[in-house]
Parts: C-alpha cells; structure tokens; sequence
C-alpha cells in the first residue's frame, strides 16, 4: 500500500501545487503576471514530454524482454480500449439525451484518456520498469486517433450546436490533421526515444546500473510537471446538474472499458507472456480517467467546456477508489 500512497501523494500534490500557484498568482501574491505564469505552464508540460519522458522511456525500454513477441500486439489494444470508449461514450450521450454541445463533450471524453502521465506513474508504482517501459507502445496509435477520429467529431458536434461559420482552425480537413500528428515535435521525440531504446535493447549494449534509481526520481518528476501544469489550469467543482453523466462516464472509463480490453489482451496472448505483464499493464492504462486533451476540443469548437471539466475532474477524482482495486488485483 505504499507504492499506492505515493502515488495519489504524487498526484494530489502536483494538482494541488499547481492549482494554489494559479491563484496565487491572480491575487498578486506571486510576482509572476499572467504572461509568465503561461510561459512556466507551457514550460514544464515541454520540459516533461520532450526531455524527462523520453529519458525514461528509453532506458526502460533498453532492458525490457523484446523476445515476447505478443507485445506487439499492444498498440493496437491501445487502439481498441479508446475505440470502446469512444462507442460507450456515445451510448451514454445518447441515453441522457446530451445536446450536441454537450454530446460531443460527453463521447469524447469517454474516449480520451490519461495513458501518460498518470497512467504511467500507477503502472510504475505497482507494476514496476518492466511494465512502464510498455507503455509507449501501448499508446503508439494514441495520437493519431485523437486528432483524426475525435477532434473532427468534436469539430461535428460544435458545428451541429452552432450552425454559424466554425471557428477557422476547425475548416482543416483530416488530412491536415494527420499531417500535423506526423509533424508534431511529442510525437517524433516519443518515437525517436523509443527507437533509441529498441538499438540499445537489439545491440546487446549494457545499461548502466544508475538507470534503474535514474528512472525512479524521473517518473514520478514527469508527473508532478504534467499534473502541475495542469493544476494551473483546473477549476475544482462539479456543476449540480453534471452528476449524473460524470458517474455513467466513471462508471464506464473504470468498469466496462477494462472488461471489454482486458479480454482482448487475453486473445492476443499477453495474459501468458511474461507473467501477465502485458494484460496486468491492459487492465491499468484501460482504467485510467478521462485525459486532459480532453478539456482543449470543447473551447476549439464552441462545445460545453464546463461540462467537460466536470467530468474530468469526477473521473480523476474517482482515482481515490481505482488505485487501491488495481493495487489490491495486482500484487507484484
């Protein structure tokens, strides 16, 4: 239970932290303006995902066994579990007879989810290296079904509940879109860190020793510096009316989209490889809250960006439960 308690300490302080900065900062306690207070937000969220994530994924997946084959198959796992998202969000949009302002909120944040930063942080803390340096192939196709399949459909959903000229970033085709997911900087530094890693891996070159403790201190930064930055940008309240669709989405996120992919991860193998690893990491990331991405296509295509918060911050908070099932399901 300590690997659990660290975790939700991690995740508690970084929100927290950064949350408390941002006020501070707007009541003039700080000596920071509004200005800086972005540049330090954007800063840390690049400093996270383009130099400390790619250190640490490289060096676990520098070691990890690549003679299991049937690891390959995650991507497309990965794949799977935000495609089921996305088909139960859409059910629930539609059982609650959401607007289309509010239906396009609810589908796509059943879709989109926490693989890195928390998810990475909990498969550490519970599952150990191993099991971390999975992830980035767990989440290969991650990108490009978020700005191919969810954007435009948000894009559909703001123009259905606005029929007037959409804003003119949401006119780019999906061709536009795929090209700025292979041009995107987090991308190609997430492939280039896991290339390296697979050379190292393939070339039989040792690692050195100091790796293991490296990463230890570098995970769990990683995830103060995502969760700090977004703590800035949180409002920590669920609207009365949100209650009920923030359940039905926890309800589903947690329960339903597991028991759908962790079956899958069973067909392709995993459950026999490695002593599980693959499908205990599958039932993991699977159950992870709704992601912050989700927050940035509701103010791009005038979409109900209150409703969207709340069901962010329920499915997060619903994290206080989820940890302690997984750690208890998953003894190391």
């Amino acid at each position: 239970m300590g690997k659990t308690a660290f975790s939700f300490f991690v995740i508690v302080l970084s929100l927290a932290s950064g949350y408390a900065f941002n006020r501070a900062v707007g009541r003039g306690l700080v000596a920071v303006d509004a200005d800086a207070a972005e540049r330090l937000r954007s800063g840390m969220q690049r400093v996270a995902l383009l130099l400390v994530n790619p250190i640490a994924f490289c060096g676990a997946i520098w070691v990890l066994d690549l003679s299991e084959r049937r690891f390959l198959a995650l991507p497309f796992i990965g794949i799977a579990a935000l495609a089921v998202g996305l088909a139960l969000g859409l059910a629930g949009a539609r059982a609650l007879r959401l607007p289309p302002d509010r239906a396009g909120v609810y589908a796509t944040c059943a879709s989109f989810t926490n693989i890195g930063n928390i998810g990475g942080l909990v498969v550490f803390m519970l599952l150990g290296e191993a099991a971390f340096a999975l992830i980035p192939f767990y989440k290969l196709l991650e990108e490009l079904w978020y700005y191919s399949v969810l954007f435009p459909f948000a894009r559909s959903c703001g123009e259905r509940a606005h029929p007037a000229p959409a804003p003119a970033d949401s006119g780019a085709s999906t061709f536009a879109g795929l090209l700025r997911v292979v041009r995107d900087p987090f991308l190609i530094v997430a492939l280039s860190s896991i290339t390296l890693g697979l050379a190292l891996n393939l070339t039989g070159v040792k690692r050195p020793s100091f790796y293991a403790h490296l990463n230890s201190f570098l995970v769990p930064f990683s995830s103060f510096l995502l969760l700090f930055a977004i703590g800035m940008r949180m409002r920590f309240r669920i609207a009365r009316d949100d209650w009920r669709a923030a359940c039905l989405l926890v309800i589903g996120k947690a329960l339903l989209v597991p028991a759908a992919i962790v079956p899958l991860a069973y067909l392709a193998g995993l459950g026999s490889a490695a002593n599980s690893l693959g499908s205990r990491v599958v039932l993991v990331l699977a159950s992870m809250p709704v992601g912050f991405l989700a927050l940035v296509p509701p103010a791009l295509y005038r979409l109900d960006q209150d409703f969207a918060a709340s069901l962010w911050l329920a499915s997060n908070g619903a994290l206080a439960f989820i940890v302690p099932i997984l750690a208890f399901l998953l003894p190391r």
